[in-house]
């Protein structure tokens, strides 16, 4: 965290009478570091957020934002929250599960009904408690985990169609025991591979599919290169706006209680741009020839669920929360 000296309009003003000068203001800048592209909407909102703070905070605190891991990739700037090196991250909350193992449900296929459910469930009790030792044991601070990410679907260079077609596709998937178990227990041949690899993957063979949000997977063109996109909503993700606990401990009550009024204010309006984004880089991909698919999203939600017990084994998920999803099931 810097924290450079910012003078106001008069860059000295003499006070009246006796000659003296009037304190400089001190600005906080907090660097915001996203994996996502320039134009994707946890981007943007984040941009909102910053504008909105520095009119809360008359100026006092300024975020900088730095997409596409300018700041290193999720891990890397989840590590430097840990420390203190990196002031905030805006990302899936999966990747917490780095450090709180149950964090990694999301990445849990058909573990939720759908968007609504998933948002409600990471603005539970549950996933509240969740966050508290992510506090006290990692020293990282979920502000807010309701930013809808939208449904995760395929984009791959043949189709996919049936859960029979997933028979030994090399699909990509992020370095996550619960992605990987998933998908072997599927019969997919699992690549964990770094994001920023999976493009020149697909182009050489490496992988033939990746899956992600439809406006992700359009805004990275991952639709020039592997024209079959087929919607199986498998996942449901939110991003979590994060801040490493020593920095947040530095600020003032005001300073905190602003961060956190800004993105409350914002989360609305972010999720209602994320079901517009979705269905426009759809109707693009259409457009420009892409092969859409649908699938009988029932039946592949109930061959996923029945795997559930033996991932949650293996990933060793809170039987707590295991029977609280389950219990919600449609």
């Amino acid at each position: 965290m810097t924290i450079p000296m910012k003078l106001g309009g008069l860059a000295c003003a003499v006070a009246m009478g006796a000659g003296m000068m009037s304190p400089a203001v001190a600005e906080t800048v907090l660097k915001v570091g996203l994996i996502d592209p320039p134009a994707h909407i946890d981007v943007v909102a984040s941009q909102r957020v910053a504008d909105r703070v520095a009119e809360l905070t008359d100026g006092e605190i300024k975020m900088e934002i730095y997409p596409a891991a300018q700041l290193g990739f999720a891990n890397d700037m989840l590590s430097g929250l840990k420390l203190g090196t990196v002031e905030m991250f805006v990302g899936a909350t999966t990747w917490l599960g780095t450090f709180e193992t149950d964090f990694w449900i999301s990445g849990t296929l058909y573990v939720f009904n759908d968007q609504e459910q998933a948002r409600t469930m990471h603005e539970s009790a549950t996933f509240e408690a969740m966050g508290d030792r992510l506090v006290e044991n990692h020293g990282i601070r979920v502000l807010a985990q309701n930013w809808d990410r939208g449904p995760r679907n395929f984009i791959s260079t043949r189709p996919v169609a049936t859960i029979e077609d997933l028979e030994g596709l090399k699909i990509r998937v992020p370095p996550q025991e619960s992605w990987i178990e998933n998908f072997k227990l599927a019969g997919a041949a699992a690549t964990p591979i770094p994001l920023s690899e999976t493009f020149t993957g697909l182009q050489q063979g490496i992988v033939e599919s990746t899956e992600q949000a439809s406006n992700w997977l359009y805004g990275n063109k991952y639709h020039t290169i592997a024209n079959n996109l087929t919607r199986t909503n498998h996942n449901y993700e939110e991003t979590g706006v994060m801040i490493s606990e020593r920095v947040f401990q530095s600020l003032t009550e005001d300073q905190r209680n602003a961060i956190v009024q800004a993105i409350d204010e914002v989360a609305g309006w972010h999720n209602e741009q994320v079901a517009i984004q979705i269905a426009d880089a759809e109707e693009k991909m259409a457009a420009e020839g892409i092969n859409i698919i649908d699938v009988d999203v029932q039946a592949w939600k109930e061959h996923f669920r029945s795997n559930f017990d033996t991932i949650a084994d293996i990933v060793g998920y809170s039987p707590e929360l295991v029977d609280e999803l389950k219990s919600q099931w449609d």
